[in-house]
């Protein structure tokens, strides 16, 4: 029980951040406590063990994802200003938008868009670990996480210019 207070609380923030809905965040993230406890003789002691739980979480949220194909959108990515292109290519960065209007944004994009932005600005995980989640190869990441900012982008501006 002691793991369980220490832990519940991040591990249920990270399966809300990718499932957007109380009941099956709390789902995921308990089903992948008791897949922790199961296999807790699998944790060697390298690295940290918050880590290792918080990857069996997001491992469990995403299954959650692909199972139940609902996700309500509304992320909050708060103004992140990194969803923009390198300036130096060419592009302009977007104006800074509040919450709200990211989330209709959001709403827009399909599903394997929103998961990725998710996985990546939310969750902070690589290319290589959304792979691995995913079962995408590192190329097919890259590509679909680009696709899915100038998505972005491009229902941003639009909203910017109705």
């Amino acid at each position: 029980m002691e793991l369980y207070h220490r832990y519940h609380q991040p591990l249920y923030q990270a399966a809300y951040n990718i499932l957007k809905n109380r009941d099956d965040a709390q789902d995921a993230m308990q089903e992948g406590m008791i897949v922790a406890f199961e296999k807790l003789n699998q944790f060697q002691g390298e690295g940290d063990f918050g880590g290792w739980l918080r990857k069996i979480v997001v491992r469990k949220s995403i299954a959650y994802y692909h199972y139940n194909k609902r996700i309500t959108r509304n992320v909050e990515l708060e103004n992140r200003t990194d969803l923009s292109e390198d300036p130096e290519k060419g592009d302009t960065h977007l104006p800074l938008f509040n919450s709200k209007e990211l989330d209709q944004a959001l709403e827009k994009l399909n599903d394997r868009y929103s998961l990725i932005l998710k996985l990546y600005y939310l969750e902070g995980l690589t290319h290589d670990e959304i792979g691995q989640l995913l079962n995408w190869s590192y190329s097919n990441c890259r590509t679909t996480l680009s696709r899915a900012k100038t998505q972005l982008k491009k229902e941003l501006y639009e909203r910017t210019t109705a």
